[in-house]
């Protein structure tokens, strides 16, 4: 015979687990791989195969891009890099463009000189994507879906996202560690200033000050008038 006080206990440990099951025993929290999708850029910017690289130049500028890819009656066919077209009239950037390079650029079109693309899928992981920019030395890659349809970018700026604060500040650039330097120095700089200190684009300036104020490094200004510029944000 079961004594009563063991029946007790059995009907308490029963009601116990079905309160457990009932509320949800709590698991421990997998890590999320963070995919192709989650840091690439959708806004394309496609250019005509037809456009001259000088009007492309134009466009790289106005939109501070380094490359897009090649569309033809909304059919993907290449890609087109700031490289290609500096490689041309041997310059370092497009602000150094010259009214002669401008006229030699103009009389190129984009079919003469685009590559066929690297690309990569939508739902493969960031660290994938990292891997095939360092193999083939290239900035970017174009990000396709399951179907093969070109949906976004994801370029080594895009990859920066990703990163915590003291990843970025390990794996950025000689440069950017310079600039970072230079405003612990002073608090605030422009980005004309930083340009000139550094010997690399305004453009370029302000990709690496974007990055490092969306993980909260930096703050930028963009006045009215005059030139924008960047203040440090965390403490020295």
């Amino acid at each position: 015979m079961v004594h009563a006080s063991k029946v007790k206990k059995r009907v308490q440990k029963r009601g116990k687990v079905r309160r457990l099951v009932k509320l949800g025993i709590p698991k421990k929290p997998v890590a999320r791989i963070v995919t192709v999708a989650d840091l690439m850029t959708k806004d394309i910017i496609p250019v005509n195969p037809f456009a001259t690289l000088d009007k492309v130049a134009e466009i790289f500028l106005s939109k501070s891009i380094t490359g897009a890819p090649v569309l033809e009656k909304n059919f993907f066919i290449g890609e087109i890099s700031k490289t290609d077209i500096l490689n041309i009239v041997q310059k370092n950037s497009l602000e150094e463009l010259t009214d002669e390079d401008k006229k030699i650029l103009s009389s190129i079109k984009v079919a003469d000189v685009m590559k066929k693309p690297i690309c990569i899928e939508l739902t493969a992981p960031a660290e994938e994507a990292e891997e095939m920019m360092t193999k083939h030395n290239i900035s970017r890659l174009l990000v396709l879906d399951k179907k093969k349809n070109l949906v976004g970018i994801i370029t080594k700026t895009d990859l920066m996202k990703g990163r915590s604060k003291e990843e970025i500040k390990k794996i950025v650039s000689t440069k950017v560690d310079d600039m970072l330097t230079i405003l612990e120095k002073r608090g605030c700089e422009t980005f004309k200033e930083l340009s000139m200190q550094l010997g690399v684009p305004e453009s370029v300036i302000e990709n690496w000050c974007k990055v490092l104020e969306d993980h909260g490094l930096v703050e930028i200004e963009y006045p009215a008038i005059g030139n924008p510029s960047v203040r440090i944000k965390y403490k020295v």
